[in-house]
């Protein structure tokens, strides 16, 4: 009876040297099929979902930074009970750019909303649906106008900052850089504005916004690479 105990704990402890841990329960894991399954459709959702309805990209990739834990699950459930130098690490650089996406556009839509404030237009901001709302309806109570203005916010959060577009139709916010209306032709005898100059007068937050969308949509590009490059990765380590 001395002699079983005396083995069993000279085996904890060479369990215990070895990095291997006792009596942990196997969690519940998603199959490995399912996985990817599940990580090529946020893949492919996320430029499907920046064409069709942008504002919905937030929830994409909420769910896309969502999946780390379903990863971090099936990374612990491969190392039960193996040693600290034959422990695999899954690839999850893909969703932490998903978190660092939301804080960027987070920090960006709150420096947008403190220069709105220095601003002299109060349509600053609206989109063209917006704006043909107060033209038709001749409301124009400085309540309905802040009410604009957070909706119009909620819509840079939704689309992470990259512009709100339907059915690859943009919509552009009131005082963008769009294509010049029909019948539209410079007067005549004048020439055409200094491009410096343009820049100059161009408004903070126009041009933060721009780099935002800028920087938020190449991140999104990389997510997809990263994404796919993952999946490869996956399917060699669990092979």
């Amino acid at each position: 009876m001395k002699n079983s105990k005396r083995d069993l704990l000279h085996r904890m402890e060479v369990e215990d040297d070895l990095g291997i841990k006792r009596g942990a329960k196997k969690r519940f894991v998603v199959p490995n099929k399912v996985y990817i399954l599940i990580k090529i459709i946020l893949i492919a959702a996320i430029p499907a979902v920046y064409f069709l309805c942008s504002p919905l990209l937030i929830l994409v990739v909420l769910a896309y930074f969502g999946l780390i834990v379903i990863t971090r699950n099936i990374e612990k459930n491969f190392n039960l009970g193996l040693k600290k130098d034959l422990r695999i690490r899954l690839p999850k650089a893909d969703s932490l750019l998903c978190l660092l996406l939301v804080i960027i556009t987070a920090v960006g839509v709150a420096v947008s909303s403190v220069s709105m404030t220095q601003k002299g237009s109060m349509f600053e901001g609206f989109d063209d649906s917006q704006l043909e709302e107060v033209v038709d309806e001749g409301t124009f109570s400085s309540s309905d106008f802040v009410w604009m203005q957070v909706w119009a916010k909620v819509k840079d959060v939704g689309t992470l900052m990259t512009g709100t577009r339907y059915l690859f139709q943009e919509q552009r916010g009131f005082g963008g850089f769009g294509e010049p209306p029909e019948g539209f032709s410079p007067p005549s005898g004048t020439d055409m504005p200094d491009l410096s100059e343009l820049l100059e007068d161009m408004p903070f937050s126009v041009m933060f916004e721009s780099v935002v969308k800028a920087v938020d949509t190449g991140i999104l590009l990389v997510i997809c690479i990263c994404g796919l490059a993952s999946i490869r990765k996956f399917k060699k380590l669990t092979k």
